[in-house]
């Protein structure tokens, strides 16, 4: 098979098996701005997504691959990010046993460190709290022991512990670990960085489980003042914000 990487799609309809499908097969890698979502008239259960490819000049694109690649933080060891991807699928039981199997061939105390942070992700969404906090205190034991602590690890750990207090409604306790979270990442990372806006909404979040709303607006508005600025004026988390 021979394939034109200036033709960005095909019209595979007059050779599908399924001809009246009317398939359009895209090229590798095609990646498009979805530009409008409506309802069809008089069927309510299907969508018109309307989408614009997008081009390798694109200035929005190497942003957002960018903050993709920091997001899924790629490993050596394929099978840590095989427990990634089944977490981010809420796929917390084969998550689990992924790790288990990983954290047996990881000598590295700070990859171990790594691992139980993940424990503790799991648990915390299995409903398993005390096993969540237990698992995270070992991955501060580990990272206060390093040599050069990694103080952004260290700020994700305190954000996972104040999760799992907000979900045994131990407010008292899940702001303290927040503002820990908060402080290093104020002291360590750009004051645009998108670290602090999800660091901000997590204790406006707090603030709106024990009604103290003029907190809660505080929080929201430091979140958007910097999406404000990093964000294009079009982006949905500015619309949803």
């Amino acid at each position: 098979m021979i394939a034109d990487p200036s033709t960005p799609l095909a019209l595979i309809d007059s050779v599908s098996y399924f001809n009246a499908e009317q398939e359009v097969l895209f090229s590798l890698h095609t990646v498009f701005h979805v530009s409008e979502i409506k309802k069809i008239e008089k069927n309510n259960r299907f969508y018109q997504v309307t989408l614009i490819l997008t081009s390798d000049n694109d200035q929005e694109l190497p942003i957002l691959t960018e903050r993709i690649r920091e997001k899924t933080s790629p490993r050596t060891q394929e099978w840590y990010r095989i427990g990634e991807l089944l977490l981010k699928l809420d796929q917390f039981d084969k998550a689990e046993q992924v790790y288990s199997t990983v954290l047996q061939q990881t000598p590295s105390a700070k990859d171990q460190a790594d691992i139980y942070y993940q424990f503790g992700c799991i648990k915390n969404n299995q409903g398993h709290y005390e096993k969540a906090i237990s698992f995270y205190e070992r991955t501060i034991e580990i990272d206060r022991k390093s040599v050069s602590i990694n103080y952004l690890s260290l700020a994700n750990t305190y954000h996972g512990i104040g999760a799992v207090y907000d979900n045994m409604k131990q407010y008292s306790d899940a702001g303290l670990y927040h503002e820990k979270a908060l402080e290093i990442y104020q002291k360590n990372l750009s004051p645009n960085h998108p670290d602090l806006v999800a660091s901000y909404n997590n204790i406006s979040l707090l603030y709106r489980n024990i009604a103290e709303y003029s907190k809660v607006l505080s929080y929201f508005q430091k979140a958007l003042d910097i999406k404000d600025r990093i964000l294009p004026s079009n982006h949905p988390l500015l619309v949803t914000s």
